[in-house]
């Protein structure tokens, strides 16, 4: 039977988690702007963009039913923010509790208590009331401020759709459809990724108390990405790093790294992010990394470290996002681009 990866096990426990702490407030927030109020203010939409079609007017940010449908969506998206709030308490503690069962099963696989012991070795658990307290997300000001912003920032970016529709010169009846899909998918999709964001982070604070607690047993940690055509380029060009014990392992929102802690006197050995890349056939990396930033790649000017920038987060502090290729590059990068451009215009082999 072939084992699972270590992605797999923590992948496995963590959804678990996040779907008994998620599913029911994600529900309940999709449910909020695809019916009641907000559905009939979509279909007010809808009506109001025939009309302005068949006398050749196009939808404005100061319409009077765009206006009464993000007037009606503020009290809708403040209570989802308080939904938010509740279920973000409850997947902070499901990823603390993952913490304790994956970090000692992926440090040392299948192996008991008594199994540990004819090795001389002893797994400590740290004090859950004090794991608890140093994983404090649901109670920072930099917490609060984020979720003050939800509802403010789900109606800029609807109210900026209707700004594009005009600039880019769309119907009414495309700008309309356009607005409809925001509503009803994107308050969903905010609160998905801060909810799983709050879990998966607050699982690798954790995991570092209990790195900590076993320091005496541990060497180092290597990072681990879930590799696949999902995995931005920053993660995959850091997968395989190794880090001191106790150090955390920094990620973008929605981020899936995690490490193995190596235990004395038994080395991992874990294929490098850029190997697993140079593996890949040259349309997956061509896809995944973008032609410009490829070409650069492939005549050895970009190093895929390069994309690998950090950032400090209100929320979570310091945290790895992808950077760009100009980022890397600078001036150098526009010719790539420019490449990139020609590149496409042929076909691929």
């Amino acid at each position: 039977m072939t084992q699972p990866s270590t992605t797999d096990v923590v992948r496995r426990l963590l959804d678990r988690g996040y779907e008994q702490a998620a599913r029911t407030t994600l529900t309940a927030i999709a449910s909020s702007t695809s019916e009641g109020p907000i559905a009939q203010r979509l279909l007010e939409l809808d009506v109001e963009a025939q009309r302005l079609l068949s006398v050749g007017q196009r939808l404005t940010p100061d319409n009077p039913v765009l206006r009464a449908l993000l007037a009606d969506l503020d009290p809708v998206l403040r209570q989802n923010t308080r939904r938010l709030a509740l279920a973000s308490e409850d997947l902070q503690a499901a990823g603390i509790r993952a913490s304790a069962t994956l970090v000692r099963e992926i440090a040392l696989p299948g192996l008991n208590d008594q199994q540990l012991a004819a090795f001389d070795i002893r797994w400590n658990q740290p004090d859950p009331e004090a794991v608890n307290a140093l994983v404090s997300y649901t109670t920072s000001a930099g917490y609060r401020d984020e979720l003050s912003q939800y509802s403010p920032r789900v109606q800029e970016i609807i109210r900026n759709q209707a700004v594009r529709s005009i600039t880019e010169g769309w119907n009414p009846l495309r700008a309309a459809n356009e607005i409809r899909r925001m509503t009803q998918d994107l308050p969903a999709a905010q609160a998905a990724t801060f909810m799983r964001t709050v879990q998966l982070t607050s699982y690798r604070d954790a995991s570092v108390i209990h790195q900590v607690a076993n320091a005496d047993i541990l060497t180092s940690q290597i990072r681990i990405a879930a590799l696949d055509d999902r995995t931005c380029m920053a993660c995959v060009a850091l997968h395989g790093t190794r880090l001191p014990i106790g150090e955390r392992i920094d990620d973008h929102h929605n981020g899936r790294c995690t490490s193995i802690a190596e235990v004395r006197g038994r080395p991992r050995e874990v294929r490098s992010g850029e190997d697993w890349f140079s593996a890949r056939t040259e349309d997956q990396q061509r896809e995944q990394l973008g032609d410009a930033a490829w070409l650069a790649w492939k005549e050895g000017k970009l190093n895929l470290r390069d994309l690998a920038v950090r950032y400090d987060d209100r929320v979570f502090g310091q945290m790895i996002r992808e950077g760009s290729l100009s980022g890397a590059l600078g001036d150098a990068a526009a010719e790539y681009y420019r490449r990139a451009r020609d590149l496409r215009s042929q076909p691929r082999s």
